[in-house]
């Protein structure tokens, strides 16, 4: 699950991106008054009931003491509660990968940039009117319920992406409900949203390639995506109603819509930091195997790799300068970060972490798929972490007091060499992996990950399982 709803003020952690809720900036004081005065409250609340009405009162009085203890077990990391939480959290989650008994193709990191993509155009195109474009991904239905939404769209940025039910692997057919969580400009107003869409697909048939696997190709033929006033496609000709090419959205439902910007100033402690690292199950052996498989590959380096890359975005969302970045990390996380430089430049706002220290970098999870390799390492770090405003005057956050954190961070790589001749998604062109990952014929963004490991997803500690 990715938590960037919750995104802390440095790179990773969390402002809060819906507008309210979670958020961070630096030290441990406040926000535990009112909490405090309701437990006050409370107490005395009980004494009265227990006094007048002791009947109701101690069946009540015995019910919120063993709530207390349970959620003061969990608050302190308990790892018999963590495991049994962390089993049924496994338990439910929807298991996409059974999708490659039928479809070796399928790859869940290339089906996320299906998502994302598919949201976002969907939504820019409802802004100008032009949904009819996209009829090869999206029902009559979908695109009636978004062409209700009337208005200017600005910026669509995904904050949050979860499969939250797949069924259909024992029949032609598989569906996968995919809910979002968004923060959406239209005009110069920000709304916060929660959608659920319903997807489908034939079961048996081989997934698309990365760089023809977003909703801007055609699903049949995989051309850009021109489509012609019946909705056929302008290369192929053929008029696609399902998902008997790529996946298909077939209804959308707006959960809920609220309006709200990017709250970038708000101080909560950290959360989940001194709980247990969680490990993908028999990781020693996973990593063993993926060790023999790759001989060439060290943890050393690997770690160094990690260690650049977490400084580099550091110092680069210091700056406010999230361009010199676009080269190590996947461009959904790029543009969802740029979203909140923009938004700390708009309020003139700059995010600061003195001192910033990785501590430890803990591997926990490798993962493989026919196009993509990933390793989760859990990151802790340290620093010194505020936000000033244009005077130079602290917003949030502190000065002097070192906060610690820790989060689990998600790198991919391609298993493309690095001679290998790959097709530029952006012109078409058939390029060599090189060191910059710019198209030499368009000066377009190669895929990333076909040169070095890539951040793709932060998920923060109370959130990661």
């Amino acid at each position: 699950m990715i938590d960037a709803f919750f995104m802390l003020l440095r790179v990773g952690g969390g402002e809060s991106y819906s507008g309210g809720g979670s958020s961070s900036g630096g030290g441990s004081g406040g926000g535990d008054s009112g909490g405090a005065e309701l437990l006050y409250y409370l107490f005395r609340f009980l004494l009265w009931l227990t006094m007048e009405y002791p009947a109701i009162g101690i069946p009540v009085d015995i019910v919120v003491v063993y709530l207390l203890i349970k959620w003061w077990r969990a608050k302190q990391g308990s790892p018999t509660l963590l495991k049994i939480s962390t089993a049924v959290a496994a338990a439910q989650k929807p298991r996409l990968d059974a999708l490659r008994r039928f479809d070796p193709n399928f790859s869940e990191i290339t089906f996320s940039d299906f998502c994302y993509s598919v949201y976002a155009l969907a939504h820019y195109a409802r802004g100008k009117g032009d949904l009819a474009r996209y009829a090869p991904y999206l029902s009559v239905a979908a695109r009636n319920t978004l062409q209700k939404r009337a208005g200017d769209v600005r910026a669509v940025i995904v904050g949050s992406c979860n499969v939250v039910s797949f069924s259909g692997v024992d029949g032609a057919t598989v569906t996968a409900t995919v809910q979002y969580e968004s923060n959406i400009t239209e005009g110069a107003t920000a709304f916060y949203l929660r959608e659920q869409w319903v997807m489908e697909r034939r079961r048996d048939i081989l997934s698309p390639p990365p760089e023809k696997a977003k909703a801007d190709h055609c699903p049949r033929c995989g051309a850009a995506l021109q489509t012609r006033t019946d909705g056929a496609c302008d290369y192929c000709g053929v008029k696609i109603e399902s998902g008997a090419f790529q996946w298909y959205v077939r209804t959308i439902t707006l959960l809920s819509r609220e309006t709200r910007g990017p709250l970038l100033t708000s101080n909560v402690p950290e959360r989940g930091t001194n709980a247990p690292t969680i490990h993908q199950p028999r990781f020693a052996q996973v990593k063993a195997a993926f060790e023999a498989e790759h001989p060439d590959f060290t943890w050393p380096a690997f770690d160094q790799r990690v260690r650049a890359i977490a400084k580099e975005l550091q110092d680069a969302w210091t700056a406010r300068d999230w361009e010199r970045v676009r080269l190590l990390e996947t461009e959904n996380l790029f543009q969802m970060h740029r979203y909140w430089i923009d938004a700390y430049i708009r309020q003139n706002l700059r995010n600061i972490v003195d001192d910033y220290t990785i501590t430890r970098v803990e591997p926990v999870k490798i993962s493989a798929d026919v196009f993509y390799e990933a390793i989760t390492v859990r990151l802790f770090a340290q620093g010194r972490d505020y936000t000033v405003d244009a005077h130079g005057k602290v917003a949030a956050g502190s000065q002097s007091s070192l906060r610690r954190w820790s989060e689990y961070w998600t790198f991919i790589r391609t298993k493309i060499t690095m001679n290998a001749a790959i097709s530029c998604p952006n012109c078409g062109a058939s390029v060599h992996a090189g060191a910059t990952g710019i198209c030499s014929y368009c000066g377009g963004k190669i895929t990333v990950g076909h040169f070095e490991w890539v951040l793709s997803r932060i998920e923060q500690d109370e959130a990661y399982g």
